[in-house]
């Protein structure tokens, strides 16, 4: 959620620079899924609330559905008499049973069947203990409400998927056998002629295969960020904003020969003060000024590493169309580490940031940043595009490069680079296929002068795809059929290939 959402000031085209300089420069949720979460999410049964990820990646619709109505696009409701329209209207009815004003509840249940090729360490077993049936009940809850300068959005999903077959372990062992989510998220705004405030938190909690360490673990993360801007004039504004976030990885299960997984911990900060100056309708220029540290901890404290940096950034974002802007700008900052010997990537240093976004509809889009800033030691990039071709037909395409502190050894980063795409296409009435597809590589680069000095690397390269078949039999009722293929799981060497069906009901 960036902070121009709550924004409505009169003065359009400042607002509007504003905005689009702001979620560059102070984009603190990430909303662009990687193939590691997607991998990591895989079996979370329920809604995904913690975060705002394009729809369409690894859904079985492929975003092909509106969540608020329900209804294809372009598409009008299937209307029927008889049975059906009762079963029909007493599943509506149900639905309105759960609204209470902006307070909105979802419940789910699907059922089904799953296969596997491989169980969590990675190894091959008979067919009996690679499927199981399976149930999975999910809830959501939505609360959204608006009164005068006030807004609050709140939202909460959690979901359970228990396998019947005892002997199947392809989701982890004890606690991770039957995968468990929770994810939830709140924005507060607060909106005047003059000021704004944003307040946004999100966290998720869960158990899945993360392909950085190659087992099976659960992760847990928070974050929350507050953006305030003032307008003074016409052409100028001050404002402030801050964010910190933790993760937790733990209990890790390692195959067997494989070293076990330390529990680790990460704690992420930053501030910053900016002010902007409208020169021109169309350019608007940003002076930031931005402090933050990181910190790594590995098994309850034993091990503690840090990065602090300060940065100053001369911004320009130029509007060539309504919905179309650039923006590039450039300063010079100073990072210091704590805790790490002999440290290579510390001193004075270039910082910079350049970006393209351009939205034409509100389903068709194309935005790409590039910079370096913070604690990086390798410039990020992402680039997110989507193109509805037909009416029934989407396109969605992203790259990016990210990096932080690896959870598996101290003293070295995490750089992944990664490329996922989706094709969605409406076969028949209510009948979709969604193709999907992501490839994530990682490099593992040492924080100090010296080499790794044994530290633990992850695999190098990882890949998903993913088909879908979902039969939207009616509102509340649907078919879904999904393959997945993997590079594996574990020290496996062969491709993981699953299967799931199931029907699932949705109110």
């Amino acid at each position: 959620m960036t902070p121009s959402r709550f924004l409505s000031f009169s003065l359009f085209p400042l607002v509007v620079v504003i905005a689009l300089a702001a979620s560059i420069t102070h984009g603190f949720a990430q909303t662009l899924l990687t193939v590691k979460e997607a991998e990591f999410r895989s079996r979370w049964a329920g809604p995904q609330k913690d975060r705002e990820s394009t729809p369409q990646y690894f859904q079985a619709d492929g975003g092909l559905y509106e969540d608020a109505s329900g209804e294809m696009i372009g598409e009008e409701p299937n209307l029927t008499s008889g049975f059906v329209s009762d079963v029909d209207r007493m599943a509506e009815n149900l639905k309105r049973g759960l609204r209470f004003g902006p307070l909105d509840f979802q419940l789910g249940l699907a059922t089904g069947w799953e296969y596997t090729s491989q169980n969590s360490g990675g190894t091959d077993t008979n067919f009996a203990d690679n499927n199981s049936f399976f149930a999975a009940p999910t809830i959501g809850i939505v609360y959204d409400r608006e009164i005068g300068v006030w807004r609050v959005s709140a939202r909460f999903g959690t979901g359970y998927r228990y396998y019947f077959n005892q002997d199947y372990t392809s989701a982890g062992t004890g606690m991770q056998r039957n995968p468990v989510s929770l994810t939830g998220g709140i924005e507060i705004g607060y909106n005047t002629s003059r000021l704004a405030v944003t307040l946004s938190a999100s966290a998720s909690s869960g158990s899945g295969f993360d392909i950085a360490s190659g087992n099976n673990n659960w992760q847990t993360s928070t974050s929350t960020a507050l953006s305030i801007r003032y307008i003074l004039t016409e052409q100028a504004s001050i404002g402030a904003a801050g964010s910190i976030s933790y993760s937790n990885t733990a209990d890790s299960q390692s195959a067997i020969g494989e070293a076990s997984q330390p529990d680790s911990s990460s704690l992420t900060t930053s501030v910053s003060l900016f002010a902007d100056y409208l020169v021109t309708p169309k350019t608007n220029v940003r002076f930031v000024l931005s402090a933050g540290q990181e910190l790594q901890t590995f098994d309850e404290g034993l091990s503690t590493e840090g990065r602090k940096y300060v940065d100053t950034m001369l911004q320009l974002t130029y509007q060539l169309a309504p919905k179309f802007s650039v923006d590039a700008g450039g300063g010079i900052g100073y990072v210091s580490d704590q805790n790490i010997p002999d440290a290579q990537y510390v001193g004075l240093r270039p910082v910079y940031t350049a970006g393209i976004s351009y939205t034409p509809t509100e389903k068709t889009y194309f935005k790409a940043t590039f910079g370096m800033q913070g604690a990086d030691i390798r410039p990020n990039f992402t680039l997110m595009a989507g193109w509805n071709a037909r009416e029934k037909t989407r396109l969605s395409l992203s790259l990016y490069q990210n990096q932080g502190f690896s959870t598996l050894s101290p003293n070295q980063y995490n750089i992944t680079r990664g490329i996922l795409g989706t094709v969605s296409q409406s076969l028949f009435t209510g009948i979709d296929l969604s193709l999907s597809g992501g490839y994530e590589q990682s490099e593992y680069a040492s924080l100090t002068s010296d080499s790794l000095n044994g530290g633990v690397e992850g695999p190098s390269d990882y890949f998903l795809t993913s088909a879908s078949l979902y039969w939207r039999i009616r509102e509340w009722l649907a078919w879904q059929n999904t393959f997945m293929l993997s590079t594996g799981q574990g020290n496996s060497d062969e491709l993981q290939t699953r299967f799931t069906t199931s029907l699932n009901l949705n109110f």
